[in-house]
């Protein structure tokens, strides 16, 4: 310690008191800064750890100070302070920066965590040369990780609450409900068999680490279901399997529709309605007897077959349910005692069809019932419907009249009625139509003669028919001596054809026709440019029946254009004539003057000449079809011409099926008409105008 005297003159106090100040300022201050600091001998925490969560940051930092003996912390102090657990019940290890230097003596920890929980965890601060120091117990919470259900939910009712209510939990990794959770906790349906729905409240915050949903239910019935719970950040959990019964029953519901089926022919597949509770669920246990009726019935038609059958395992099934009249529109109305009803969907029954046939422009058909149908183009009324109004599909035929048979030719229409009268319809320019005149007509006309025949067949211009004694007669064009009388004269009324041949059947072609005569065998008269008359030569035109070569005794012949076909009482089909396209069905494109037989060893019931291709069936219902396929008259799905059978796509089982210019027709054995190829006049009869289709196409 220093003494200093200082002696300021007594004129000079004042303006030396500021001089004298400083110096004993710097006087003090020198002896100060020749003072040592005191000196760090340990650590303390001044901010200990708090109790958290594992992995969760240990809020707010913790603080450790450096101190002199004394316990006051060394300002200016920078001294490197560690971290580590001290006490550690649960195993935990300590993350996060466990190593600071210290600032101005206080050494700061943020963001440090323990990954396990426990009570009792302590930490340790250590430096070097200093004693360290432990905080006090803290603990370490679980961290919440996943869901799991505590309460499952059980078995129960459709519509009804699932009880007891389910309970999710909010666990640690270890399996241990992390009490005071809070998380938000959401269920849905996981397994859903039967596409229910889950109501109530499906999303809870936990109380306490449990979220507990009551009024939970789900609307349709099944086993096999099960709940799936999720929450934000957390792993979620399925509960196990549990089923829901149907409730009580409450009403009927069509579970499979009346669908389109041909009038008179059993609705297929079979119509079901079921007994349901309130919630659509089929009532397994009913044995309720339902009853089903026509609902809306545009037509008047009449239900036929079982209309009230018991239920089995909660379904009525309906196996020979028949409508009488064609119309669509139909629906049927299901009832049963102290349940809702039901009505079902609509829909259509389309005439059952016993035969087409295909024609030029057009298509017809005679049903079972004996009504006839036209449908395509009708620009001289050969739908028969009183105008020339085309349709895409059938039309009646106007006049009431019941046919045993009908026949399509290129722009006219005859039939036969079940009393053997001919009528016929449509273009007359040559007399085609039998009338006497050559008027065409839009309706049906009675073919003059009154001559009572079984069957007609209408070509190009001209049209033949045979009497039930056997006796072939023609009329119409006959340029080319088509009708067989000996001359060339056109005839409006039916003229016998020469020879006083009986015949089993006649088919009139395009410019030629053939018969079939009672014993097998097969003759044909008019145009031979093509050798179509199968005599082997090309000998112009023939006007009255020669005998058709080869001497096979054939059990049906038809004709077609420039070209004709039959098949032997053997199933063989033989074809002669033209054959650019195929249409022989040779497996070549060379015109044949006689008959050749069509390839592929088929045996077939029967086959069809059209205008440049031919179609036949099987006696199993196989259709096949060869020749010219630009507009997919063959049925393949392709437009590749076939110089062979080739098969009909779709599987259908044909009764028969009948070749036209550039489409085809086909009726199933269960009375439903099909057609396929060029459609641009509504030929097809399917609703539709214009579009080629390649495959059969059921006739609206």
């Amino acid at each position: 310690m220093h003494n200093a005297i200082i002696v300021i003159p007594r004129g000079r106090r004042h303006s030396l008191l500021a001089a004298t100040i400083a110096v004993v300022e710097a006087v003090i201050l020198g002896c100060s800064e020749s003072t040592s600091p005191p000196a760090a001998t340990q650590l303390a925490f001044s901010v200990g750890p708090t109790s958290t969560t594992a992995r969760q940051a240990i809020s707010p930092a913790v603080k450790v100070t450096v101190e002199d003996a004394s316990a006051a912390r060394v300002s200016g102090a920078t001294t490197a302070v560690t971290l580590a657990i001290g006490t550690n019940p649960g195993s935990g290890t300590l993350s996060g920066t466990v190593t600071m230097n210290a600032v101005d003596g206080m050494a700061t920890f943020s963001g440090l965590t323990i990954d396990k929980a426990g009570t009792g965890y302590t930490l340790v601060a250590s430096a070097a040369g200093l004693a360290g120091a432990t905080s006090a117990p803290f603990a370490i919470a679980p961290a919440a990780a996943k869901l799991a259900f505590t309460v499952g939910p059980t078995s129960t009712t459709a519509g009804q609450t699932i009880s007891p209510a389910v309970q999710v939990t909010v666990e640690d990794s270890t399996g241990v409900r992390v009490t005071g959770a809070t998380a938000l906790v959401t269920l849905a349906i996981g397994s859903n068999p039967w596409g229910g729905t889950l109501s109530g409240t499906v999303t809870v915050s936990a109380v306490d680490g449990v979220a507990t949903f009551s009024g939970l239910a789900i609307n349709k019935a099944d086993s096999g279901y099960s709940l799936v719970a999720s929450a934000s950040g957390l792993a979620g959990a399925t509960s196990a399997s549990f089923a829901i019964a149907p409730a009580a029953a409450a009403k009927l519901a069509f579970t499979v529709q009346p669908s389109t089926t041909a009038e008179t022919q059993p609705i297929t597949p079979a119509v079901q309605v079921a007994v349901q509770d309130a919630f659509g669920n089929t009532v397994t246990s009913a044995t309720v007897a339902v009853t089903v009726a026509i609902g809306t019935n545009p037509i008047g038609g009449t239900l036929g077959g079982t209309t009230t059958t018991a239920g089995v395992n909660g379904v009525a099934t309906f196996t020979t349910l028949t409508i009488d009249k064609p119309d669509s529109g139909y629906t049927l109305a299901a009832t049963a005692h102290s349940l809702i009803g039901a009505t079902s969907a609509a829909f259509a029954i389309p005439p059952a069809f016993a035969a087409v046939s295909a024609g030029g422009l057009h298509t017809c058909g005679v049903t079972t019932a004996g009504a006839a149908y036209c449908w395509g183009d009708n620009p001289h009324g050969e739908l028969g419907t009183g105008d020339t109004t085309k349709s895409t599909i059938p039309v009646a035929v106007s006049g009431g009249l019941t046919f045993a048979t009908v026949s399509t030719g290129s722009s006219h229409t005859c039939g036969v009625t079940t009393a053997g009268a001919a009528y016929c319809w449509g273009a007359n320019t040559y007399g085609q139509l039998g009338a006497g005149d050559t008027t065409s007509s839009t309706t049906p006309v009675p073919v003059s003669g009154g001559l009572t025949f079984s069957a007609v067949s209408g070509g190009h211009f001209h049209t033949c028919g045979l009497t039930t004694a056997g006796a072939a007669y023609c009329w119409g064009d006959n340029t080319d001596g088509e009708l067989g009388t000996g001359d060339t004269a056109t005839s409006t009324t039916p003229v016998a054809v020469s020879g006083g041949l009986t015949f089993a059947a006649v088919s009139a072609g395009y410019y030629d026709t053939c018969g079939l005569a009672t014993a097998g065998a097969a003759y044909c008269w008019g145009d031979n440019s093509f050798g179509q008359l199968g005599t082997g030569d090309t000998t112009s035109h023939s006007i009255t029946p020669m005998a058709v070569s080869a001497g096979l005794t054939f059990a049906a012949v038809n004709t077609g254009g420039g070209f004709n076909c039959g098949v032997t009482t053997a199933g063989t089909a033989y074809c002669w004539g033209y054959n650019v396209d195929g249409r022989l069905g040779t497996g070549t494109m060379i015109t044949s003057t006689t008959p050749v037989a069509v390839s592929g060893g088929r045996t077939l019931a029967a086959v069809s000449p059209g205008y440049y291709h031919t179609c036949g069936v099987t006696a199993a219902g196989a259709a096949y079809c060869w020749g010219e396929n630009a507009f997919g008259e063959l049925g393949t799905g392709a437009t590749t011409y076939g110089t062979t059978p080739v098969a009909v796509s779709g599987g259908l089982i044909f009764a028969a099926v009948s070749a036209g210019a550039g489409h085809t027709c086909g009726v199933t054995t269960a009375g439903a008409a099909y057609c396929w190829g060029y459609n641009g006049d509504g030929r097809l009869g399917n609703g539709t105008l214009g579009n080629t289709i390649l495959v059969p196409v059921r006739v609206k």
